[in-house]
């Protein structure tokens, strides 16, 4: 993080401002003004870190699968009792990304559902969407299957199931 003497002196007075309004993180934003202050490189980029940054690419990657589980779960209403009973409903339900390895991905999700208030038929809150695995390269398979789909929101069996077993 490259940063002019009056962008460091800016910064470390708005850490030590937030040091005065929450009390409960004095020590963390003590520490934050210090780095700043002193220009520590190694702690700096620790600190460039809890900014994230995600990509429009990325974004709309995030924002297509979301599309795609809907589409999923439309096909599925559409289909008859009897297709239906080839898949248990759970297999099209948008699980999220992994907290632990994927937060960036997961965080722009619950920004999408709680701030922006996108995708209302994903019906779990925030806190709960969060798989124990790393999902993306999975939705990126599933994402290439679905995008070569003629109907989107009408999908065949055949194509439900490339989908979901990419």
């Amino acid at each position: 993080m490259n940063m002019s003497p009056t962008e460091r002196l800016i910064l470390s007075n708005q850490y030590e401002i937030l040091a005065k309004l929450n009390p409960e993180k004095t020590a963390f934003y003590q520490r934050a003004q210090t780095i700043i202050e002193r220009g520590y490189c190694l702690q700096l980029l620790e600190l460039e870190k809890s900014f994230g940054h995600l990509t429009k690419e990325t974004c709309q990657e995030v924002i297509d699968t979301l599309e795609m589980h809907h589409a999923l779960a439309v096909s599925w209403d559409n289909l008859t009792p009897v297709d239906q009973a080839e898949f248990t409903p759970g297999r099209f339900k948008f699980h999220g990304y992994s907290r632990s390895q994927e937060h960036e991905l997961a965080d722009y999700v619950c920004f999408l559902l709680e701030v922006d208030k996108r995708f209302p038929e994903v019906d779990c809150p925030c806190e709960e969407l969060s798989s124990d695995i790393a999902m993306r390269d999975k939705y990126q398979r599933m994402l290439a299957i679905w995008r070569e789909c003629p109907r989107h929101y009408k999908l065949s069996v055949q194509e439900l199931r490339k989908i979901i077993n990419a």
